[in-house]
């Protein structure tokens, strides 16, 4: 299991919504070998942000929306997949 800054995630391969405006923000993301999670706070009143994983059998796997203003965890489930893609493809979305 690993913690991280968003920062740390660079390189993912997946194709995102762009990161809000607001410099005001961070985000803190956890990750084991079937899962991946993001949580955020600080960012501006309405933003939201989701978990988003390639899996190891080429679906993309999404959590729920959360407020990237107050926090709150979301997470991207590969298990039943054969887990994350070996590429360790995931990111935050925003919208």
């Amino acid at each position: 299991m690993a913690l991280a800054s968003i920062a740390l995630a660079t390189g993912t391969l997946l194709a995102v919504g762009a990161t809000p405006a607001s410099a005001a923000g961070s985000c803190d993301e956890w990750w084991d070998s079937n899962t991946y999670g993001v949580s955020c706070t600080g960012y501006s009143s309405g933003t939201q942000v989701r978990a988003t994983a390639r899996c190891a059998d080429e679906t993309v796997q999404t959590g729920s929306w959360k407020n990237a203003r107050s926090g709150g965890w979301s997470y991207a489930y590969c298990s039943g997949r054969g887990g994350r893609h070996s590429s360790d493809s995931m990111a935050p979305s925003f919208r």
